[in-house]
């Protein structure tokens, strides 16, 4: 079969993709949209309904109409994994603000939508090594409610540097000292069986995997912990894994501290049968 792909822009099945994005598209000139990231094993879709509801909720927020129902977002997503017979993969639906070809500053235009397919990553073996930065050393961008939006500028920076200093992820504190989050990832530790993670009030991206570990971890009767989490706190923790759509439950560790993860691994193991098997 051909390595080439089928993607769906605004109404059509195209093979480039770069064929049909618009100059004139004003979410991706100036950063006006959002996105989802999902992931499908064996065809099966990782909680659509879920990824719909965010959606939904931060076009909203950022007053992008949006004119797809359930049901016809969901028909996409299987119409794109059968159309590139791709088993096991993510798909990345985009939603922009529209063309700009008149007026910059009219937003009642059309928006474009843009969905894109490609194969899961090669697992990554774990853990994996991540490193602590202040986010003032960054552009990242906070806010209430926290939307999936084009602007990782801050976050892909921070990825780099990570990168550079031989780490897999990096993981933000706020001014307050409090962790955040990672680049492109939500992070949890665990002390005392209690399932620690940082509060969405502190500007965090609700991710779709975190919002599962704590619904698993709640079923298996561990205590959750929505609190502040202090930077200089994180070297009594008794374990530590990142999570995200694509990588799943990801353990983690830094500098010498060390870990044997078994409660993130039941937490990890219960969601691969639950949802992927």
């Amino acid at each position: 079969m051909s390595s080439k792909k089928t993607y769906y822009i605004n109404g059509e099945w195209v093979s480039n993709i770069d064929e049909k994005i618009s100059h004139e598209d004003g979410g991706f000139q100036r950063g006006y949209g959002l996105f989802e990231t999902i992931r499908f094993e064996k065809k099966k879709i990782f909680r659509p309904e879920k990824h719909f509801e965010r959606l939904s909720l931060g076009l909203s927020n950022i007053k992008i109409p949006l004119d797809y129902n359930y049901s016809k977002i969901l028909s996409l997503l299987n119409e794109i994994i059968n159309k590139n017979d791709i088993a096991d993969g993510l798909i990345r639906l985009t939603i922009t603000m529209g063309d700009i070809n008149n007026d910059p500053w009219d937003f009642s235009n059309k928006k474009n939508v843009y969905i894109s397919i490609r194969k899961l990553p090669t697992k990554i073996k774990s853990p994996v090594k991540i490193k602590f930065y202040a986010e003032n050393n960054f552009p990242i961008v906070r806010f209430l409610p926290q939307v999936k939006s084009l602007n990782y500028l801050g976050n892909m920076l921070a990825k780099r540097q990570a990168e550079d200093d031989g780490a897999f992820e990096p993981v933000f504190y706020n001014s307050n000292n409090y962790i955040t989050e990672c680049a492109v990832r939500n992070i949890f530790f665990i002390k005392d069986n209690i399932l620690l993670t940082p509060n969405k009030k502190l500007g965090i991206l609700p991710g779709i995997m975190r919002k599962t570990v704590l619904e698993t971890a709640k079923n298996l009767g561990f205590n959750i912990s929505t609190n502040n989490i202090k930077y200089d706190d994180v070297n009594e923790m008794d374990e530590a894994f990142i999570t995200s759509t694509a990588v799943g439950v990801l353990p983690c560790f830094w500098g010498k501290w060390k870990s044997n993860y078994s409660i993130s691994l039941k937490i990890k193991n219960t969601i691969q049968i639950k949802f992927f098997n």
